[in-house]
């Protein structure tokens, strides 16, 4: 392993929990208060490896691997389906309430199980996000995704995580060893996970759930990201009575990514009032 590649810091090992919905592999790392990340369309629960890093010498932090990444099962697309899995998770971990941290498709699911489950999120975070697409039952699958499988398909794995990477990451001052975790994350990518997800997000609506939202909630906005349209955007920030909004100056969709240390910061500050 190059010096550069040791740029990204290890997270802990990959555990397994039964569900009423099937197996979820999760990792966690750390004691205290905890803190549930839930990752984006195109992560893993690898995604949080500078957070793990960051938060687990004060605080239980735990990374899920959604329903269809990684080792966890498979569920319909639906968001309720999504929610159940993550509230068994909860509910086993801890008896207390959870700092929620959702980033883009964990984000519009995070906010979902905190209007609906406001005795287990203490405080909430909406990192690159949206209420959900909110399309009809009867719309055709996504274009876009229905592009990536067959791009997939005919470039191979590393090929397709490499320009997932690209996309999620189009800055100049990126470290290699961060552009290729990203890429190494991208590649491992369930295709049937990924179309039930794209599926489920496009179909989830929370408009009607965000305003009851009651926690501190702070909302997290990049200046460069081009992945959350603008109108989906606004309406976030319209619906959701947030204590707190930060547009990241400079900063795409994978903030976790491009300015570890910025967005490490910005968490804690948050958590801390």
């Amino acid at each position: 392993m190059s010096s550069e590649s040791q740029l990204v810091p290890a997270c802990p090992e990959q555990q397994i929990m039964a569900t009423t919905q099937g197996n979820l592999s999760f990792r966690t790392s750390g004691e205290g208060e905890t803190i549930v990340f839930l990752h984006g369309i195109l992560g893993s629960s690898k995604a949080w490896a500078f957070q793990f890093a960051a938060f687990s010498p004060s605080h239980r932090v735990i990374a899920w691997d959604a329903p269809g990444y990684a080792s966890s099962a498979l569920v319909p697309a639906d968001i309720s389906a999504y929610e159940q899995m993550l509230h068994e998770l909860i509910q086993t971990s801890t008896t207390g309430k959870v700092i929620l941290v959702g980033h883009s498709m964990g984000g519009t699911i995070a906010s979902r199980y905190a209007a609906r489950h406001p005795d287990k999120v203490k405080t909430l975070v909406l990192s690159c996000t949206h209420p959900g697409y909110g399309a009809p039952e009867s719309a055709p699958s996504s274009e876009k995704l229905e592009k990536r499988l067959k791009e997939l398909a005919e470039i191979g794995r590393e090929a397709y995580g490499k320009n997932r990477a690209r996309d999620l990451l189009p800055f100049a001052n990126v470290p290699t060893a961060v552009l290729d975790y990203a890429a190494e994350i991208a590649a491992e990518t369930n295709l049937e996970g990924l179309r039930r997800a794209t599926r489920m997000l496009q179909l989830a609506d929370n408009r009607a759930l965000l305003p009851q939202l009651k926690m501190p909630t702070l909302i997290l906005t990049g200046e460069e990201d081009r992945v959350v349209q603008p109108q989906l955007k606004a309406e976030l920030l319209a619906l959701v009575p947030y204590s707190r909004h930060v547009e990241m100056p400079g900063l795409g969709h994978a903030p976790y990514f491009q300015a570890p240390d910025y967005y490490n910061r910005l968490l804690r500050e948050f958590i801390a009032q």
